[in-house]
């Protein structure tokens, strides 16, 4: 079974944070910082209470109001930083969080810790209630941000400003209107840094959910020049051509009219049990007397408890195909139980597509 993130607050960390406290702020000892984090509900949190949990302890003892604690703050991040290693690094998180408890009403103040801050862990969660009590301040620094030296601090302006930053606040304003954000991401879109280019990617496709008109229209601007960037944009618009939008299939040489076809769509079995797997092969077959980029993917229509469906998309190959060029594909699919899908019975519908369209399709059961 799979570790829970909650159970690496380990005895061991607990006490390299409570040493990086004591250190600074000598009044409280390690053993009363623990029993503080732990006192009697510890093993019934999940991870976000414990990051809380550990954030409030803390805050309670730093000096106040917040300009006063962020020289002790930020000493306690140059601590935790040389004491906690691999995996353990996620759990100084709690450091946002404490700015975001003490620093709401001092913004200049937040922007400094979370600059440093966020070179150790990232605040792209701590750092979004500073967006909606004080947005001239933090968009500002954000956008400084954008040209930053150090690239965690460059992401933290894509991903703190994402309009559905998952797990994160709902910005008001910023689904509705994503303007602000397209001066930080033109910044960003040749970043050396992959990590903060995938952001800039994630950004987009958060836009694009809403507004896929703005993102076809800066990815017509963008793509071409670098294979970094055409990446980018590749997993920038990942949801628009899983959708099999025309405009963006075009961006990247799959036209629309294209003349090509699925040949011999067929089933190892039409049942399949829940826990078992679907196997299914077809011909590709391009008509096309001259050499055309085909995408080609498969759709599954999942049966649902409550009576609807839902589709889910998978990709099986991008290539070049030579002129009246066919090639034999077999794929599998898994139907064991997943968090995020539950299978259930019923009738269930595979397609294949080329380039956007639905080329073949067939059904089948799913039986317990």
């Amino acid at each position: 079974m799979a570790e829970l993130l909650k159970d690496l607050y380990t005895k061991e960390v607990l006490q390299k944070i409570a040493s990086s406290f004591s250190k600074e702020i000598k009044s409280v000892s390690e053993e009363e910082w623990i029993r503080r984090f732990k006192q009697k509900d510890w093993n019934r949190l999940e991870l976000k209470q414990r990051i809380r949990r550990i954030a409030e302890v803390v805050s309670e003892e730093l000096p106040k109001p917040f300009p006063k604690s962020l020289k002790p703050l930020l000493t306690i991040t140059d601590t935790i930083e040389t004491r906690l290693s691999g995996k353990e690094v996620f759990l100084s998180i709690f450091l946002g969080d404490v700015v975001e408890i003490l620093g709401i009403e001092h913004p200049e103040e937040s922007m400094i810790a979370f600059e440093r801050i966020t070179k150790l862990i990232s605040c792209e969660f701590s750092i979004r209630p500073f967006l909606i009590r004080h947005p001239e301040v933090v968009w500002s620094r954000m956008l400084e941000w954008s040209f930053h030296s150090d690239p965690n601090v460059r992401r933290l302006s894509s991903e703190g400003s994402r309009p559905r930053l998952p797990w994160g606040m709902g910005i008001p304003g910023l689904k509705k209107d994503p303007q602000r954000t397209i001066s930080i991401l033109q910044n960003l879109k040749d970043d050396p840094d992959e990590v903060v280019r995938r952001s800039v990617a994630n950004h987009l496709n958060d836009i694009s959910k809403d507004h896929p008109e703005i993102v076809l229209e800066i990815a017509e601007s963008w793509v071409g020049t670098t294979k970094e960037r055409d990446a980018l944009l590749k997993h920038a618009l990942r949801g628009l051509l899983k959708n099999g939008n025309q405009r963006a299939l075009k961006i990247f040489g799959f036209g629309s009219k294209v003349n090509a076809k699925i040949l011999n769509l067929k089933l190892h079995s039409k049942k399949i049990k829940i826990g078992g797997e679907l196997l299914f092969g077809f011909t590709a077959l391009s008509e096309e007397k001259k050499k055309v980029n085909l995408r080609i993917e498969y759709k599954i229509e999942y049966a649902k408890s409550s009576g609807k469906t839902s589709k889910k998309v998978f990709q099986i190959e991008e290539r070049l195909f030579g002129p009246k060029e066919s090639i034999q594909y077999e794929r599998k699919q898994s139907f064991k139980q997943m968090t995020t899908r539950v299978h259930v019975p019923g009738k269930h519908i595979l397609e294949i597509h080329i380039n956007g369209d639905v080329k073949s399709k067939i059904d089948f059961q799913v039986i317990s």
